[in-house]
């Protein structure tokens, strides 16, 4: 019994170890080359959420969303009855 019990404490122990150790290798990883191309962003259109029943009340809540650095362009949709906003964003 009491070689088991030290057996299961070093397991854990090494176990802890090699966590603690593993860690901070994979931060300390220096990022992949850059082979001088650039990065390509993907657009989507996604939905903001937000439902109105008048199409101008939906237009005028674009200036909000435009500010926002991942947006290009801002539409309303008409979804079930209920103008949808929806983002050209990545």
């Amino acid at each position: 019994m009491r070689i088991r019990r030290t057996l299961a404490a070093t397991a854990v122990g090494a176990a802890l170890a090699l966590g603690a150790a593993a860690a901070p290798a994979m931060a300390a990883t220096p990022a992949p080359a850059s082979s001088g191309s650039a990065v390509q962003v993907v657009y989507t259109w996604q939905y903001t959420g937000e439902y109105y029943s008048a199409k101008a009340t939906c237009d005028a809540r674009a200036s909000y969303f435009l500010k926002a650095s991942n947006v290009k362009y801002y539409r309303c949709v008409l979804v079930n009855g209920l103008w949808a906003g929806q983002v050209y964003a990545y």
